[in-house]
């Protein structure tokens, strides 16, 4: 007897070691992002009006311009694996999202207003059914927006369709570029640009500044028309194993 427990504690200890390991942590920079696009309404997720918990719900079928302020949770393993309300399968590791009245599927900005991360997601089920929630992110959008240990935080939505839409906010005053350094010493900045060039595919160059200490070499990209391709291009730069990146308008 016994041994028939010293086994059955083993075994539940290497279930438990299995459910932790469907839990691995991810690197937000690596997390593929969508490109939103007009898709074909699913099949099934769309049926209006539907009634859960005695509350009944419509489908907004003319979501251009849709936006909306409040909380959003997060979901994850309970739910990896399983069928999401359009039928398609859960994965907690992709941008994806519930909503209680977004046509599935459809594409949505989120910013996280706590610390104004954001992230692209792709609506394809729906909830959450609780009141003060108004939409419940994927384990992997909620690891971009960065608020995992938190549960909930305060996001806006944002309904988008096309890359073109996610350019609203133009920058105006000034021109902006992303600064990968600026050096005294000249050699080290036209070799760090050289570099990024070859890992980004993007012409990066080198202006010179004449500061009473001397030379300033700074290694630069842009001019960037918009913040979201400012942040685009951060995350990138990022993920290449450059540091130290900033955004300078001048």
């Amino acid at each position: 007897m016994r041994f028939h427990w010293v086994l059955l504690i083993g075994l539940l200890a290497l279930a438990g070691c299995g459910k932790k390991d469907q839990y691995r942590d991810i690197d937000p920079h690596d997390i593929e992002p969508w490109i939103p696009k007009s898709e074909p309404l699913s099949k099934y997720g769309n049926h209006s009006p539907y009634r859960v918990h005695g509350k009944v719900y419509r489908v907004n079928n003319h979501p251009a311009g849709f936006k909306q302020t409040g909380q959003a949770s997060w979901y994850g393993k309970k739910f990896h694996g399983r069928r999401t309300s359009n039928q398609e399968i859960f994965d907690m590791y992709k941008l994806t999202a519930a909503h209680k009245t977004l046509p599935l599927p459809s594409y949505v900005e989120v910013t996280n207003l706590r610390n104004n991360k954001k992230a692209v997601v792709r609506v394809n089920d729906r909830g959450p059914f609780v009141d003060n929630r108004i939409i419940d992110l994927s384990y992997a959008a909620a690891k971009m927006l960065d608020f995992v240990h938190d549960g909930v935080t305060e996001v806006q939505i944002r309904v988008v369709n096309s890359p073109n839409d996610l350019h609203q906010k133009p920058i105006t005053q000034g021109l902006t570029y992303v600064q990968l350094g600026a050096f005294s010493d000249q050699q080290t900045a036209y070799n760090l640009a050289k570099k990024a060039s070859q890992l980004l595919g993007i012409e990066t160059f080198v202006t010179i500044l004449t500061t009473p200490g001397g030379l300033l070499h700074r290694v630069r990209i842009g001019p960037i028309d918009s913040e979201y391709k400012v942040n685009q291009l951060l995350n990138r730069i990022t993920r290449s194993g450059i540091s130290n990146a900033q955004i300078i308008t001048d």
